[in-house]
């Protein structure tokens, strides 16, 4: 251990090279690792908070809610007894106050439920749509579109108009920000086609004559162990998902995840390799010194024992740094970047390095061992 600093405190120039190498390194992958799992929250946030175990499409619909439309009687009848919640889903572009300009263009997630359901997000700025033409924005239109409560969403299809009464949660579905409002408002004939009392392009009436909801997207359903005969029967009529499989289903998300989750583990292979060959080299570089320290005296234990402390020492030092850097950036990048930390992962990131490492200074006590004192005079 004192050998260890001593050299590191007579060498700095060297060692903050190498511990720069392990603060670039480790700072790349953990940023990937930010991006990718940004991503892929962005994907499915507003899903992750329905407390459902089960959710309920159109058969033949391949798992794909925006394919599935179910004659709301026939579901009620058919989920009657259950604890389940009904959905509309659709999506769209929407303008910014009605200006129709590229800046003020983006695409939306509405989804439609009871405000009274458990799976209505809670607000955390304003209040409850209280009419067909308001809703609850996710608060990413905030941060990303500097919307404020008492702004509009025109929808470039039907020309329905949506007021933000109020914020929730930075919720996503597939990437696209989430506005929550009524049933009816958010079926697909009424994103479509113009409410009854409205033209395209006008503001949309309170109480809208939306044609519906005669179909719903899904049903959101919790269901029991003592429930299995009423899904067996739900299953001929319906498909019936977990809510992970559902997940699994959303468009890109899975093919966006194994891509990046073979993509980062082989930077982490390949940033592991790398640094456990850079730190046998540089303890190679070392022979002469280590010969004449076997000279003096000094046992292969004692100096094993300080090339392993040091070694871990550097790793330590820069991946620590590099994970201050993560952090730092992740401040000061915009929110509309997808960038989401996760501690778990870094964690394990940083036990793989630090093992990586380790395993380099073992080969390199190796080497330690068998120099002959002699060959070194």
């Amino acid at each position: 251990m004192f050998l260890a600093i001593k050299e590191m405190k007579k060498e700095k120039a060297r060692f903050l090279l190498i511990i720069s190498i392990f603060v670039l390194i480790s700072y790349l992958v953990y940023f990937l690792v930010g991006l990718a799992n940004g991503l892929a929250v962005d994907n499915r946030t507003a899903v992750d908070q329905w407390d459902a175990s089960h959710i309920i499409l159109a058969d033949g619909t391949n798992n794909n809610i925006s394919s599935s439309m179910i004659n709301q009687d026939q579901l009620d009848q058919d989920l009657a007894g259950l604890d389940y919640h009904l959905l509309n889903l659709s999506r769209s572009a929407a303008y910014i106050n009605g200006k129709e300009t590229d800046s003020n263009t983006i695409n939306i997630t509405l989804i439609g439920m009871d405000d009274t359901s458990e799976f209505f997000p809670q607000v955390i700025e304003g209040d409850l749509p209280a009419a067909d033409n308001e809703a609850l924005a996710s608060a990413s239109l905030k941060l990303e579109e500097g919307m404020a409560v008492g702004d509009e969403l025109q929808l470039s299809m039907s020309g329905t108009s949506f007021k933000i009464v109020g914020f929730t949660e930075d919720y996503k579905y597939n990437v696209s920000p989430v506005i929550y409002t009524s049933l009816p408002a958010a079926s697909m004939s009424a994103i479509i086609n113009p409410p009854g009392g409205a033209t395209s392009g006008q503001p949309t009436p309170a109480k809208a004559d939306f044609a519906g909801p005669d179909r719903v997207s899904a049903a959101l359903v919790n269901f029991s162990e003592a429930d299995s005969d009423r899904i067996t029967d739900l299953e001929e009529k319906y498909d019936v998902i977990t809510k992970a499989d559902f997940i699994k289903e959303i468009p890109g998300y899975y093919a966006q995840l194994l891509t990046f989750g073979l993509m980062i583990s082989f930077l982490i292979v390949i940033a592991a390799i790398v640094l456990g060959v850079f730190l046998y080299i540089v303890t190679i570089q070392k022979k002469d010194i280590f010969g004449i320290m076997k000279i003096q005296g000094i046992s292969n234990r004692y100096i094993s024992k300080s090339v392993i402390v040091q070694t871990f020492l550097v790793s330590l030092t820069g991946i620590t740094l590099g994970l201050i850097l993560t952090y730092a950036t992740e401040y000061f990048l915009p929110a509309s970047v997808p960038f989401r930390s996760n501690i778990i992962y870094y964690l394990v990131i940083s036990a793989l390095m630090l093992v990586t490492s380790q395993i380099g200074a073992f080969f390199s006590v190796r080497s330690v061992s068998n120099i002959d004192p002699l060959a070194v005079i």
